[in-house]
């Protein structure tokens, strides 16, 4: 078993980033590159590139970049550690932390184990489905006008009406009555035994993004007296709040379509799936969370949400609105006639209505403006101060806050109280070559050093000698100074990748993919940014004392107080700025 560390190169060595690009994104070769429209934003143009050879990804148009573990954590909306998983599963590396937790461990074995008992239960309910004693579901599924396809394809089963079908099958194939509780397959009573949490229901197989079943959920068919639908309860595999029915179907739809359809119920994702809508997925028994639009910002930029159009469907619509828009994706919103649904729109008006509906359906912010005129106005401000705070790309607030101030008819003085300080510095590169060294900045200097070195680390040794870091005055340069001198000699672009945060990614990436001039250029510019340092240290206060140091050097005796009060200054300096960069004081 390896270490994560080993774990991740041994991923890369057997996993090619372009082989796993391309199940998402149809790419075309352009020299040493491939290229395309970027998955992560809506867009024609093919700003989204793919650098095989040294294993990263780059889309100048939205700075997405970064490695293998990147791409796919992104494109499916997954955490690292989720993202590690599945990909050491894929290339069958055995992952092992790096110090050995019991209780991480027991939780692994146990999500095994569950793994195994809900493939034997779908594989029960599918069985279920087609005996003699499921005669009645399948009639109900003819009634609803399911296909045979998506019956097939989606796996619905049968849970029998009986109190002990699952627990026999689970028994059977040697799984215990605690592990089938632990699950959520099977619910414990007051006696000691325990009984089929699902009963008498047609059963919809909930999955992962890998396609594994990790849950379930159930709809009542017959007349009795329960719940309509119930799902499993959340278990070490499963959260409703965090995963979405028909995901796994649709992902490469939503990928394709750079959008997502929401809808609230499992017969409507198969309905929608039915007529043709390959990019559809509902939520699990809750409203729309924070974390499914997390998951689903993966696949695309845009989303439908198709809600009832009474009040509840309305204020549920407005809520699911600040979430997606909050995030930077761009939404609209569908609103259902009333006592309609997806199923009985579809089936009974064709798909023709339901594209009306899609085509005159508003913008997401043009539909919050229009529920928040029916609001007091002190709580249309307090709402639009709210959904101000929360978003994540502060350079899109300014956009909307204007077009809420309007619409709201609000007092702009008060909205601008809500708008996050601008941030510092900005996101420019510094010119290179001959003519940089007379028009450079303090930052414009750390900047054009940096974007040097990602281009050409192997003259790091160079740019030390010459004292180019003593001059980096910035801490996000100091840092990848450090992690990529770190790498010397032998630098590996996956090793530094997998060490950079994400500014320094998209640094690295627009500095390797789209500001790199022709490398024939390389000495020249090094030449250039030797003497600009060279000069730089002549004018500050401590160019004697490098120039004492030069000389000294170039006899092999060096002043010992002079290069005692040097270094103890420029360690100083450069402790504080790598402490700020490290407090997120500085940018990136």
């Amino acid at each position: 078993m390896k270490g994560r560390g080993s774990a991740i190169r041994e991923i890369k060595a057997r996993l090619n980033i372009l082989d796993v690009v391309k199940r998402y994104v149809d790419l075309r070769r352009v020299g040493n590159r491939w290229v395309a429209p970027c998955p992560f934003h809506q867009e024609t143009k093919p700003s989204f590139s793919v650098n095989e050879d040294e294993g990263f990804f780059y889309c100048f148009g939205c700075q997405a970049a970064g490695d293998l573990f990147d791409f796919y954590g992104r494109i499916n909306g997954l955490e690292f550690r989720e993202t590690l998983e599945q990909l050491a599963e894929e290339a069958g590396v055995i992952l092992s932390d790096v110090r050995p937790d019991p209780k991480a461990a027991a939780e692994r074995d146990f999500k095994k184990i569950a793994l195994r008992m809900y493939e034997t239960a779908k594989n029960h309910f599918r069985r279920n489905l087609y005996e003699d004693n499921g005669l009645e579901c399948r009639n109900y599924l003819e009634r609803r006008k399911l296909s045979p396809e998506i019956i097939e394809s989606f796996e619905l089963g049968w849970s029998l009406p009986g109190w002990q079908g699952l627990a026999d099958a689970l028994r059977r194939s040697g799984f215990t009555q605690g592990q089938g509780v632990e699950a959520g397959l099977l619910i414990a009573n007051e006696r000691g035994g325990c009984y089929d949490r699902f009963r008498g229901r047609l059963i919809f197989p909930i999955k992962n993004l890998s396609g594994q079943v990790i849950a379930f959920g159930g709809r009542i068919i017959g007349g009795e007296d329960s719940a309509k639908y119930i799902n499993s309860s959340d278990s070490p595999l499963y959260k409703k709040g965090d995963n979405l029915y028909g995901l796994f179907q649709a992902r490469r739809g939503i990928a394709i379509q750079k959008s997502v359809i929401i809808t609230e119920g499992y017969m409507d994702v198969l309905t929608l799936r039915q007529f043709g809508y390959s990019h559809a997925c509902g939520v699990l028994g809750t409203a729309l969370t924070a974390e499914q639009v997390r998951r689903l910002a993966g696949f695309c930029s845009s989303m439908e949400l198709i809600f009832d159009g009474d009040a509840p469907g309305r204020k549920a619509a407005l809520k699911a609105c600040e979430m997606v828009m909050a995030r930077g994706l761009a939404c609209k919103v569908v609103i259902l006639p009333e006592g309609e649904d997806i199923d009985s729109l579809l089936h009974e008006q064709g798909t023709e209505r339901f594209e009306e509906l899609r085509r005159f359906a508003p913008e997401g912010l043009d539909f919050c403006v229009r529920m928040l005129q029916e609001y007091a106005p002190k709580e249309a401000l307090d709402w639009v101060k709210n959904f101000l705070a929360a978003f994540e790309q502060p350079e899109l607030v300014l956009r909307y806050a204007s077009r809420l101030t309007q619409g709201l008819d609000l007092d702009e003085r008060e909205v601008r109280k809500a708008l996050p300080a601008p941030a510092k510095g900005g996101r420019q590169v510094p010119p290179s070559g001959p003519k940089a060294a007379g028009l450079v900045k303090k930052d414009a200097l750390d900047r054009w050093i940096m974007h040097f070195l990602v281009r050409y680390p192997h003259h790091l040794p160079v740019l030390r000698d010459s004292g180019a870091q003593l001059l980096l005055t910035q801490g996000w340069a100091l840092c990848l100074w450090e992690k990529m001198a770190a790498c010397a000699p032998e630098y590996d672009p996956s090793e530094v990748l997998r060490g950079l945060d994400d500014k320094e990614k998209e640094f690295w990436g627009r500095c390797r993919v789209m500001e790199a001039p022709p490398a024939e250029h390389q000495e020249e510019e090094l030449h250039d940014i030797r003497a600009l340092v060279e000069r730089r240290c002549r004018e500050k206060s401590s160019g004697a004392c490098m120039q004492a140091l030069r000389r000294g050097g170039d006899k092999g005796d060096y002043d010992a107080d002079l290069l005692k009060a040097l270094n103890e200054t420029l360690i100083a300096k450069r402790e504080t700025l790598i402490a700020k960069r490290t407090r997120g004081s500085s940018d990136g």
